[in-house]
């Protein structure tokens, strides 16, 4: 297998076993079995557990992006703008449960390199919010943009917990009612 192919295969072999043990609870032998390679296989690829896992973050974040750019291209009105951007958020949740174990689970730890790729896939989200909010100075449309994030964060989180009884659609169309009407228009 080329050395790109195998570490795709690895990085996504990784993401699962992730999701299911932790950071801490995974070990290379796990990864590398798993993977039906040997130990120094995996660590021509990676040089550490660490060096996989802090990969695995930014390339997981980039696809989350990738997806949320990817939909709203092409779209005209902001309130569509919102909604498709939740489209793709809970689609993107929906193909890759795993994604949202890594991305927003507790297998971060302690680790602050970690905590900051996290955050650096949070805050990217947070500006892709905030160019759609219109009206109010950039400060106030990064604090909206951040609230939004976290109703995002929250019910993709109960979602999950839940067995994702209901489809991708319905949540992402459930989160925009909330997120562009507030609580006053469900009143």
């Amino acid at each position: 297998m080329p050395a790109a192919e195998r570490r795709q295969q690895l990085l996504d072999i990784a993401l699962g076993i992730f999701a299911q043990n932790g950071y801490h609870e995974t070990s290379m032998n796990a990864l590398a079995t798993k993977a039906g390679v040997t130990k120094p296989v995996l660590y021509q690829h990676f040089a550490s557990k660490h060096e996989l896992f802090a990969q695995l973050l930014a390339r997981t974040g980039d696809r989350l992006h990738a997806a949320i750019a990817e939909r709203l291209a092409g779209v005209d009105t902001p309130r569509q703008r919102v909604e498709a951007g939740f489209v793709a958020f809970f689609h993107f949740f929906d193909d890759h449960p795993d994604a949202f174990s890594v991305l927003y689970g507790s297998s971060l730890g302690s680790v602050s390199e970690f905590k900051r790729e996290a955050r650096r896939v949070q805050d990217t989200f947070i500006a892709m919010v905030a160019r759609l909010i219109n009206g109010v100075d950039d400060d106030e449309a990064l604090v909206m943009a951040a609230g939004i994030s976290g109703i995002s964060e929250g019910m993709v989180r109960y979602w999950m917990h839940e067995g994702r009884r209901r489809s991708a659609d319905e949540m992402a169309t459930l989160t925009t009612r909330l997120a562009w009407g507030g609580l006053e228009d469900l009143s």
